[in-house]
Parts: C-alpha cells; structure tokens; sequence
C-alpha cells in the first residue's frame, strides 16, 4: 500500500483488508507488518506536527508577552513586524502539513 492516500485513510483500508483476510495467515502477517509501519506514521506526523504548533504557541506567546510589557509605544516598521512573525508563521505551517498529511 505504496500510494499516497491520506494516513488515517490508509489505515482504515488496512484494517478492511485485514478483517477480509482472516483466513490467509500469510496475507495476515504482510497486513499487519504494513499496519504496523501506517501506524508508525501516523505517530510521526501527529507527534512532529503537535511539536511545531506548541512551538509556534509559544513563539507567539514571547510575542505577546514582550509586546504587552512595554511601558513606551513600539515603533517599528512592518518589515521589522514580519521579520519579528516569519519564523512563528514557518513553525506554525510546517505543523499543519503534518497534521494534514493525515487526512
């Protein structure tokens, strides 16, 4: 099961394929190695997606913080803004492919 369906979705086939393949000792013991590495996956997805949302939430907390702690006005330009949100942006989007990688 090499194609590239969405993770979640290749689980779900696989756990049709096991259910239709109970009599078949052989075909059950590929089914569930190919389980076994979906599952891995997902692990991986969930767990580095989760990793670069917390990030980019505590990025933009930082942000928040040091905004909401000056007692003079902040002047910057908007490139200094957006300089100051990219890698916030980046961490957050990254995270999100992961996630989406898995439906």
């Amino acid at each position: 099961m090499e194609n590239r369906l969405p993770v979640m979705e290749q689980l779900k086939q696989l756990n049709q394929d096991l259910l239709d393949a109970q009599p078949d000792q052989t075909a059950l013991s590929h089914l569930g190695r190919q389980l076994a590495r979906q599952c891995a996956e997902m692990d991986d997805c969930l767990m580095q997606g989760l990793i670069d949302i917390r990030s980019a939430h505590i990025g933009l907390q930082a942000i928040l913080t040091l905004l909401q702690r000056r007692d003079e006005p902040l002047l910057f330009s908007s490139e200094e803004a957006v300089a100051l949100l990219e890698p916030v942006q980046q961490r957050l989007s990254q995270g999100l492919n992961h996630i989406n990688r898995l439906v």
